[in-house]
């Protein structure tokens, strides 16, 4: 089954609908695909999205909140690991925790613009990074003294407070 990607085609989206396609179990949790998502999967160095899916349905009262707990890519599938069941054929209403994903993605956009300062400077390539709760950490293919990294610090927050658009693009 293929999962269709909205976190690629509207990044900025905060609630989507979409109908649960497969159910299993494993351990504690239940994971879910789903026939479409906002949910950022973990992946190169980003944290999955968190949130909630909600039943959709004709009463008045709200649904109980699954929450997403973690977000993996399967091949063409992506599996919402969640605390709680729901049935295939289940509509939802889904809901990113958007603090958390405004918070994951200024903390990537600074990563790139601190590799492009340290690489276009200094010709050290970025050869890894993690995008953890409290730390950022990039690895390079070359040591920096700390003027160097004072200097990468000073170019990246003029950029920052530039306020320069971003451009979302997938290199060849």
């Amino acid at each position: 089954m293929h999962t269709r990607r909205l976190y690629y085609e509207d990044p900025g989206r905060r609630m989507f609908e979409a109908e649960v396609l497969k159910v299993s179990q494993e351990k504690d949790r239940w994971a879910l695909v789903l026939d479409q998502t906002a949910f950022y999967p973990e992946g190169g160095g980003q944290p999955a999205d968190h949130g909630t899916l909600r039943e959709r349905g004709d009463t008045q009262e709200p649904a109980p909140e699954v929450h997403v707990l973690d977000v993996q890519e399967a091949g063409e599938e992506i599996i919402h690991y969640v605390d709680q069941p729901l049935e295939p054929g289940t509509k939802v209403s889904g809901a990113l925790d958007w603090e958390r994903r405004f918070d994951l993605t200024q903390q990537h956009s600074g990563e790139h613009i601190v590799s492009g300062l340290i690489h276009n400077t200094f010709g050290y390539d970025n050869v890894g990074f993690h995008l953890g709760n409290d730390v950022v950490t990039i690895d390079f293919n070359g040591m920096l003294t700390d003027g160097q990294l004072a200097l990468v610090e000073e170019r990246a927050n003029r950029i920052i407070w530039e306020n320069r658009p971003t451009e979302i693009f997938y290199p060849s």
